[in-house]
């Protein structure tokens, strides 16, 4: 389980925050040999500390009954002089909590001890795409099928009226099975309840934020479905679309809709999959696609075109492929067979080869070669009947 998946920050328009302190908790080095402040929590007992902010602590804990890992996050602020901390702790609660969805990350326990919150969550033991990311690009497949599992965790949660708002990299985990996990709900709003945040804040993460919370309008669902625009153009192209040297310009980039096309950072992109993209990152919400599940259908429209195996099969076989799992661990959800289809995923050539029009062409390119070579080798003979027939 990767540890950087916790703590967005609330940042206010036009300063700015150091890259690399938004939304993510450090990795606890070896070397440091952290103290583990807590043996049990509950009924989990305490096995490590998987990562630090500071804002949150999450360990590694296990049920001993059920023998279930799990991951306990603990709310580090004071509950008695940081409010707004301790009611966005409950808040994330409370909307993992109505959730009951494969793509977004299980609550299983609310803990309170001696005054600290507990959360106890499901163990994800796998990479973030934040991670994936730093090591390259994705190819267009893996990233529409995350993109698709992540449009469907949305379509789950604006369904029970809570917009996620921190939608970013670091908040997606891929499982050693090939599932995608969609966490850190700590800055999602019910629409039903009034907004933790005071007028004239904005919430999230500057880079991946929509035109309508950089600008302080309402939002609903499709201030998501833009974080996801956002996100799908970094998987696939290695870098952001919004960027600039301080959070002010970021914002400006971002309320004026000035990026450079997917298809000019990363030409190898297919157009209906940059279609998808561009229509995420509209500015107007009325421009992007109507709810979740809109796009979700695109997404997978364009994955039924050109994967022919479960998405989960999928990602298992690129996971293996960037070393994230061993063979052995690949082979326990996939054939022999199915994890060798994988490799031309990396292979731009394979990947044009695979489709049905790019064989055709070769078909009439081979065709057309035979008949030239034959024409060129029966030069003599066709040169001597046109003769003939000439001089007749």
């Amino acid at each position: 389980m990767n540890r950087d998946f916790y703590r967005p920050a609330v940042c206010t328009p036009g300063v700015s925050t150091p890259r690399g302190q938004i939304g993510s908790l450090r990795s606890v080095p070896a070397s440091e040999k952290p103290v583990v402040r807590h043996r049990k929590i509950g009924a989990y007992r305490v096995l490590g500390e998987l990562g630090r902010g500071g804002m949150a602590q999450v360990y590694r804990g296990l049920h001993e009954m059920l023998q279930r890992e799990v991951a306990i996050k603990e709310m580090l602020a004071d509950p008695i002089r940081d409010k707004e901390a301790v009611s966005r702790f409950r808040r994330e609660a409370l909307a993992l909590a109505a959730f009951r969805h494969q793509n977004i990350v299980t609550l299983y326990d609310l803990v309170e001890k001696n005054d600290v919150l507990f959360m106890v969550m499901e163990f994800v033991d796998g990479p973030t795409l934040h991670e994936l990311i730093k090591e390259g690009p994705l190819p267009p497949e893996v990233g529409a099928a995350i993109g698709a599992r992540i449009a469907g965790a949305l379509e789950h949660a604006h369904f029970r009226h809570i917009i996620h708002r921190d939608l970013k990299p670091a908040n997606v985990m891929l499982s050693k099975a090939g599932d995608v996990k969609l966490m850190d709900f700590g800055v999602a709003k019910d629409v039903g309840l009034e907004a933790l945040t005071a007028q004239g804040m904005a919430v999230g993460t500057p880079s991946y934020m929509s035109p309508e919370q950089v600008t302080g309008a309402p939002v609903d669902g499709r201030t998501d479905l833009f974080a996801l625009g956002v996100l799908l153009y970094e998987a696939l192209s290695g870098a952001r679309p919004f960027l600039g040297r301080n959070t002010g310009e970021v914002f400006a980039r971002i309320r004026d809709g000035e990026y450079t096309p997917l298809q000019k950072v990363a030409p190898h992109i297919p157009k209906p999959l940059a279609d998808i993209v561009k229509r995420a990152l509209e500015v107007r919400p009325d421009d992007r696609f109507a709810n979740a599940a809109a796009m979700r259908r695109e997404l997978e429209l364009f994955l039924a075109q050109r994967v022919r195996m479960s998405y989960e099969a999928l990602l298992v076989g690129f996971l293996r492929h960037r070393n994230k799992l061993t063979e052995t661990e690949a082979l326990a959800h996939l054939t022999q067979k199915e994890l060798d289809v994988v490799e031309v995923f990396d292979n731009p050539a394979s990947r044009l080869l695979s489709q049905p029009w790019a064989r055709w062409l070769l078909a009439f390119v081979a065709v057309a070669g035979a008949l030239g070579t034959g024409l060129a080798l029966t030069h003599s003979y066709w040169m001597g009947l046109v003769r003939q027939l000439t001089i007749r």
